[in-house]
């Protein structure tokens, strides 16, 4: 499989440059040569391949020989994710992003150890993209603005399916059924301390379901990647 880079945009005619981080990257640490073939994705789903043709210190282009689009997959798979700690952030967004998740969505829950910093959505989008490229993924999840629960029950449509994972839910993730009408499923994953009652009270006014990962409970990093493989699976994604 070709290796995968990203640029904020493609060009139209028959060559594609590849340079900044991702140029360098390419020349001094892959150190790929001129006939290697490669793709190049904008962060949209949009990609070119191609031999490489030309190699400077810092950049390389190629000659384009293909080019194409990935289409975004219908129910989107939403995840909201409470902030974690930092320690685990890159593992988390690696799980969610190989996962398939199409969007995912940074949640200041009330028990929430970490704080939502400046630089947060940056780290993360630096995660996200490195995963794409292990996982061959061209489309990026999208990163949205984090958001507190007040915030997070707004951004509900009444057709949307929404998951709550908490452990003391009486029914399994297996017994998830998908509405034939369904455009976007979210999937709430709390923090290690928990989701609070008042949180709950919200998300289930807002016509939440309430489902659990089985009997282990698994750590808030690692939720995320199970609930998309279940759903995945359940919907026939997988």
């Amino acid at each position: 499989m070709l290796s995968l880079f990203f640029v904020e945009e493609l060009a139209p005619g028959k060559t594609q440059e590849l340079s900044g981080d991702e140029g360098h990257h390419a020349v001094s640490v892959m150190r790929l040569q001129i006939g290697e073939q490669i793709k190049i994705a904008d962060n949209s789903g949009n990609w070119v391949s191609g031999g490489i043709t030309e190699i400077s210190k810092k950049s390389l282009k190629i000659e384009v020989s293909d080019r194409g689009s990935v289409r975004a997959l219908v129910p989107e798979l939403i995840v909201v994710q409470a902030v974690t700690k930092a320690d685990r952030n890159k593992e988390m967004l690696e799980l969610l992003t190989v996962a398939g998740a199409d969007q995912i969505i940074p949640w200041q829950a009330e028990r929430c150890i970490s704080k939502w910093q400046s630089d947060s959505a940056s780290k993360w989008l630096v995660a996200i993209k490195e995963a794409a490229k292990q996982s061959r993924r061209v489309k990026l999840p999208v990163l949205s603005n984090e958001v507190s629960t007040n915030q997070l029950v707004k951004l509900f449509n009444p057709d949307d399916q929404i998951i709550i994972l908490h452990e003391a839910a009486h029914a399994g993730i297996s017994t998830f059924q998908l509405r034939a009408d369904t455009k976007r499923i979210f999937i709430i994953i709390g923090p290690e301390g928990g989701i609070t009652e008042n949180e709950i009270t919200q998300l289930l006014s807002a016509n939440g379901v309430i489902l659990q990962l089985g009997e282990n409970v698994l750590r808030s990093a690692h939720a995320g990647f199970a609930a998309l493989s279940a759903v995945s699976t359940l919907i026939g994604r997988w």
